[in-house]
């Protein structure tokens, strides 16, 4: 399952990364920074166009942004 406060800090710490603000996210993605906001936050969830275009912009793969591999990992011990 899905833990998306988890993706959200990935979601932060993946656009922190690359030096972007909330509002510049958001104006590349053509969503609000509220909308950025709530993903951070867990509160909201990403469509998947919007994973997709995340995963562009942020530079990793669905699997790192969603952090399957995580889960995997959990799931192993």
């Amino acid at each position: 399952m899905i833990d998306f406060r988890k993706v959200g800090r990935k979601i932060s710490s993946c656009r922190k990364r690359k030096n972007l603000s909330q509002d510049e996210l958001a104006e590349r993605m053509y969503v609000s920074r509220q909308l950025v906001s709530k993903w951070e936050n867990g509160t909201g969830i990403p469509k998947i166009d919007h994973i997709i275009d995340l995963c562009e912009i942020l530079d990793v793969n669905f699997e790192e942004l969603l952090c399957l591999n995580d889960e995997k990992e959990g799931s192993r011990k």
